[in-house]
């Protein structure tokens, strides 16, 4: 699973190199990308607040930024 931040830095990647896109950037679309993402980032951080308060947080997960890291994958290039 990826962040709401996440999922908007490949968005920005995979435009970034196609000229053609280029200006979705300056007229308001990365604004309107971002914004969608918003209720999306609500429910991602309710889940992960959720999976935190499992009985077996601990057993599963060395401390809540293992957690983070391991249920976003952060570590993934």
């Amino acid at each position: 699973m990826k962040t709401p931040l996440q999922e908007l830095i490949n968005i920005v990647k995979e435009r970034k190199g196609n000229e053609n896109s280029m200006p979705f950037m300056w007229n308001g679309d990365i604004i309107k990308i971002a914004e969608s993402l918003l209720d999306k980032e609500k429910e991602v951080m309710c889940q992960f607040q959720s999976d935190g308060q499992q009985t077996d947080f601990y057993v599963k997960y060395e401390n809540s930024e293992d957690c983070f890291d391991k249920t976003f994958n952060t570590k993934e290039k």
